[in-house]
């Protein structure tokens, strides 16, 4: 899997050796079948943003971003520039790379939540093992965020988010509210806003049933293929589509 590492320092020369250690990193860690790439080394702000802007589905990002980018020593632009990457992408990864320790408060301040606050040192081999660590732990926080996403169901319900587990759903079906679905899971079931084509098109793991029911394959008990009848571990029946029979017993087949 690739990942794209930004660097950001007003200081060309810093920039480029921070690049370079980094280069030296992914080189070490590729021995693993990781694969980071130095995409972009910049001394402003504005130069991350547009490349940003450019490569909108851009992910596995990590940024490492100085806090002062600009020659006003009251500057916290880093701060910012940190809090705007986490807009365009919350699962970016942002280290900070400074000579000013006492910063760091600021960015829990500001909710940035780093994942490293690393400080500048004329120690070459001391600041490679830092960043080599530094970011071998950015990649596994990434790899964590892409299993949730592709093991998780997400719905809305208010103004709360609920997430859940694949593994724990039985089926989703239509109701007789237009735009309201019902999902049923191993621990309950609920009602949500929502169209089964538009789950459909977002979560793969599901299986199409019918026109109104998107079913979990992993949680079916049996198939009666003659009565076109899915019956779930909880006991829960759903009707399947003629069309889908083929399919849906060869699934079931090859989770036995």
């Amino acid at each position: 899997m690739d990942y794209h590492l930004l660097v950001c320092d007003d200081d060309q020369l810093q920039a480029k050796n921070i690049a370079a250690l980094l280069k030296m990193s992914s080189i070490i860690l590729e021995e693993d079948d990781i694969h980071p790439n130095v995409d972009l080394i910049a001394t402003d702000a504005a130069s991350i943003l547009d490349y940003l802007e450019s490569n909108p589905d851009l992910t596995n990002i990590v940024a490492f971003l100085d806090i002062q980018l600009d020659e006003n020593k009251q500057s916290q632009a880093g701060l910012a520039l940190a809090q705007q990457i986490q807009k365009k992408n919350r699962n970016a990864q942002i280290i900070f790379i400074t000579t000013h320790e006492e910063l760091a408060f600021l960015t829990f301040q500001r909710r940035i939540n780093p994942l490293d606050y690393i400080v500048k040192t004329t120690d070459q081999r001391k600041l490679q093992r830092r960043l080599t660590e530094t970011l071998e732990l950015a990649i596994r926080h990434l790899n964590q965020f892409e299993y949730i996403q592709t093991h998780t169901f997400k719905y809305k319900i208010g103004t709360r988010i609920i997430n859940v587990n694949f593994n724990n759903i039985l089926y989703i079906t239509t109701t007789k509210f237009p735009h309201k679905l019902k999902i049923v899971t191993i621990n309950g079931q609920g009602e949500f806003s929502g169209n089964i084509k538009d789950v459909e098109q977002n979560y793969s793991f599901f299986f199409k049933a019918s026109q109104s029911a998107l079913i979990n394959p992993q949680n079916i008990e049996s198939i009666n293929t003659k009565s076109r009848i899915v019956t779930f571990i909880n006991g829960d029946k759903i009707k399947f589509s003629r069309s889908r029979t083929k399919e849906l017993n060869k699934i079931y087949k090859e989770k036995l």
